[in-house]
């Protein structure tokens, strides 16, 4: 919405694929429980967002290793980034896993989930996560979101 697009959630859902890959689709069931690992229900990472938001129109790139500096930079340009991390409080937990479907190895954690990262300040990030808006220390979002490569959907 902030980018002046209207995405109805059940239209989004639906053209979101479905897979045993994280990369390729939605791992699981889409109300599973929280801070599961694939095959069983764990979510989806940046590319297959970034992908059902270019079919509504949205100029949405999935980035992974995006660097800090070009982070704050797409803030700086008033463009909010979405940013795939491990949800706080939860420790952070990563693994390798081998999608059977794609024989893809890829690198996932227990409670992945997405903030909408807004401003930064020397000592503190601003998360939006669903309807709450919030500052989370530098440090912590810094190795919240490296636990998962960086990873990334910047507008543009």
């Amino acid at each position: 919405a902030f980018f002046g697009y209207q995405i109805n959630e059940s239209d989004f859902l639906n053209r979101l694929p479905r897979s045993d890959d994280p990369e390729k689709g939605f791992v699981g069931n889409l109300n599973g429980y929280l801070g599961q690992l694939p095959p069983k229900s764990y979510g989806v990472h940046a590319a297959p967002i970034a992908s059902v938001l270019r079919s509504f129109g949205v100029n949405a790139q999935a980035v992974k290793g995006l660097s800090w500096d070009d982070l704050k930079n797409e803030i700086l340009a008033n463009r909010p980034v979405i940013a795939w991390v491990v949800n706080y409080p939860y420790a952070i937990e990563t693994r390798q896993y081998t999608a059977s479907s794609t024989g893809n190895t890829i690198t996932v954690a227990r409670y992945e989930h997405t903030w909408i990262i807004s401003g930064y300040s020397n000592w503190s990030v601003t998360v939006v996560d669903s309807e709450y808006t919030y500052q989370i220390d530098i440090n912590e979002f810094l190795s919240r979101w490296a636990a998962l490569e960086n990873m990334t959907i910047v507008m543009r």
